[in-house]
């Protein structure tokens, strides 16, 4: 079973293709279009946002899916879906600005996240956590709830684990590999997207390369295969 993430910077549409032949079975996708649910062959496509140009979208391929009814819409943005392999909440967290921009009640933090959806993330079934973070250890001021340390330690606790950092055993905050190019520089990587799981045997993880993904987007996709 193959899992990417990837913030397309908008137009998936046109980008789709490098996805799709990437043969995945899951695509949890930042930045994409409103679509209809079988825009694309062979998959159900989910997509959650405000903006019709740029929300989160989850395209399931070759497996029936639908979207959980535990959908709080006011975290911005994370999406829950029920398939008949796993459970996933796909992630594009918005984190402070949620409020600021989406009015009072609205929250883009990861931390409201898993008290929200610690029920589906503490089962004892198959379940990704993935996606588009915008956060990371070297980012971390005090003890805030949404610090990255305490969020990967919530998710240590529910038995989640970070498949990059399962995969390579490099420490967070000191990755060899980035997945975001600030303005597109190759001198200016830092790591924000990540694939969290559980109950599942993790055989892969790779990253993007630069040459090959910087013309479509600042960001690499992220790959976890599993057995």
């Amino acid at each position: 079973m193959k899992i990417i993430t990837w913030n397309c910077n908008l137009n998936l549409v046109k980008k789709f293709e490098h996805i799709s032949k990437e043969s995945p079975d899951i695509a949890i996708i930042q930045e994409c279009e409103k679509l209809d649910e079988n825009y694309f062959p062979n998959s159900k496509y989910f997509w959650l946002g405000k903006n019709e140009k740029k929300g989160l979208g989850i395209i399931v391929f070759n497996h029936s899916a639908k979207v959980s009814e535990s959908l709080n819409e006011k975290l911005i943005y994370f999406l829950p879906i029920q398939t008949d392999i796993l459970d996933i909440i796909g992630v594009w967290a918005y984190n402070y600005r949620a409020a600021p921009k989406f009015g009072v009640g609205f929250s883009g933090n990861t931390s409201d996240a898993l008290t929200n959806y610690e029920a589906l993330l503490s089962s004892n079934s198959k379940v990704l956590f993935a996606g588009d973070f915008n956060n990371s250890v070297i980012w971390d001021k005090g003890n805030k709830e949404n610090d990255f340390l305490n969020i990967n330690n919530k998710l240590n606790s529910l038995g989640l684990k970070s498949s990059y950092h399962e995969y390579t055993n490099e420490k967070f905050g000191e990755e060899s590999k980035g997945t975001l190019f600030h303005i597109k520089k190759q001198n200016k990587p830092y790591f924000i997207d990540y694939i969290f799981y559980k109950e599942m045997n993790l055989s892969k993880v790779y990253v993007g390369q630069y040459d090959e993904w910087i013309s479509l987007s600042d960001h690499m996709p992220v790959t976890a295969e599993f057995q």
